[in-house]
């Protein structure tokens, strides 16, 4: 198995998950550049794509999405040096391209799509509260009885989504 030769599910009906990565941001504490976390973007898609599900990346603001420093396996402080996953997806450039330019939150067509994954890292606690469309999306995939998820500071979201009803 792989992302070239994938173990399809149902290949009859091919499951599409929506992966929102933060757009890049700066903390408001620290005056540091934050961004997104490789390992939550690159280890369920590569979960996903080798059980045969189509994956799109997306972000609120679109366009190129940065990573923090510390979840880059290449990054000095050797913080997520052992994360080969995240190494193979930076090192093959057809994944890498991926974050290089992103579609907006407010593209996703809730009808197309079996999931909303909203990934972690530093950005969401600093640029979600602005991002009016996520939340929507979010609340929208729920009411819809679909899949919706969000790993580590993703769940940020949380905490400006409503339902249609205006409930949290």
């Amino acid at each position: 198995m792989s992302i070239e030769n994938p173990n399809v599910t149902n290949p009859s009906k091919k499951k599409r998950v929506a992966l929102v990565l933060a757009s890049p941001a700066r903390s408001t504490i620290t005056d540091w550049p934050v961004g997104f976390w490789w390992s939550e973007l690159t280890h369920p898609y590569l979960a996903f794509t080798e059980a045969g599900y189509e994956v799109e990346v997306f972000s609120p603001d679109g366009g190129k999405c940065e990573a923090d420093a510390l979840s880059d396996p290449r990054d000095p402080s050797g913080y997520s040096a052992g994360d080969l996953i995240s190494m193979g997806f930076v090192a093959t450039p057809k994944l890498a391209a991926i974050v290089e330019e992103t579609r907006k939150v407010a593209a996703i067509e809730v009808d197309r799509f079996d999931a909303i994954v909203v990934a972690g890292g530093q950005s969401p606690m600093f640029s979600f509260e602005r991002a009016s469309d996520l939340h929507a999306k979010f609340a929208a995939f729920y009411e819809a009885g679909k899949i919706a998820a969000a790993l580590c500071h993703g769940v940020a979201v949380l905490r400006w989504a409503k339902l249609s009803n205006g409930e949290p």
